[in-house]
């Protein structure tokens, strides 16, 4: 089954990533930079002073006004856009599983970074980067995505703060980082998240939650296995215990979404339980601009 359907390519294909110039790569590309250059789009004139290019004197307006100008470009830039995808056990839960849906999610991204000629890359990560991608910068690659992202599997611990240490060791540039995961890491995830945005990255942290993420349906005597690392614990749930959960489900969640507006970035919610045309409107809103 295809990760994204005809009716989710049309509208991705009317979009475009709002990319901050300075998260821009500094190559050719398609997105504008603060610099001025020969580049694509024409900015502004200046008047002609003794160095400048004499190839870049605009003539016409000589003709005009007898002054000498020159015309000066608004250089456009490419974006690295980089999809870290959470593969821990975690995300086998939901209906649909949490990876499932991170998967189109993963895509989305990719199909809009391949879509504008930038340099999409997706990376699966667990307790580190796993596997990559190769760099896609052609709509031909989508399919050789689908078949990367569809052979994910969850398994194993998340650790944000090794994976974005790893991350900033392999990937030393600067670009449009989206980072799909459940948070149900109980770690602090500021300080990875900052480190990340130091180095000129641009951030959009996707949360993909499922119901039971919040609203666990278990009372009584139970015995508890930890998805990721296997630990058991036996506990009695009460109202009052599953409450006093939610309410740090809902702190680390929040702590994390403070994180990221502090950095410049955002953190978006994705329920597992939306159908994927209207989670995808909803994910991508904010960051997207019709070109």
């Amino acid at each position: 089954m295809a990760l994204l359907d005809r009716a989710a390519q049309r509208l991705l294909e009317r979009l475009h990533l709002k990319v901050r110039p300075r998260a821009a790569s500094g190559e050719a590309g398609g997105h504008r930079s603060e610099a001025r250059a020969h580049g694509l789009e024409f900015a502004e004139r200046r008047e002609y002073v003794t160095g400048d290019d004499a190839r870049k004197i605009d003539w016409q307006a000589f003709a005009r006004n007898r002054t000498l100008s020159v015309r000066t470009f608004e250089e456009e830039r490419d974006a690295r856009v980089f999809v870290l995808v959470d593969v821990s056990a975690s995300m086998s839960r939901g209906t649909p599983p949490k990876l499932e849906v991170a998967r189109q999610i993963a895509a989305s991204f990719g199909f809009l970074g391949m879509n504008q000629v930038d340099r999409a890359q997706v990376i699966p990560f667990a307790d580190t980067l796993e596997r990559t991608t190769p760099i896609l910068r052609r709509r031909d690659d989508y399919p050789a995505l689908e078949s990367f992202l569809g052979a994910l599997a969850p398994h194993g611990a998340t650790s944000f703060e090794a994976t974005a240490r790893t991350f900033l060791q392999r990937f030393p540039g600067r670009g449009y980082v989206v980072v799909v995961s459940d948070l149900m890491e109980a770690a602090d995830w500021s300080p990875s998240l900052r480190s990340i945005a130091q180095r000129g990255n641009q951030i959009c942290l996707v949360r993909v939650r499922c119901n039971e993420d919040h609203s666990p349906s278990f009372r009584g005597e139970v015995e508890l296995q930890d998805a990721e690392t296997g630990d058991v614990l036996r506990v009695t749930v009460t109202g009052a215990l599953l409450e006093a959960y939610r309410a740090e489900i809902e702190a680390h969640v929040e702590r994390t979404r403070d994180a990221c507006r502090r950095v410049g970035g955002r953190l978006v919610e994705a329920p597992v339980e939306v159908p994927f045309d209207q989670l995808l409107r909803q994910v991508l809103a904010p960051a997207l601009e019709h070109p």
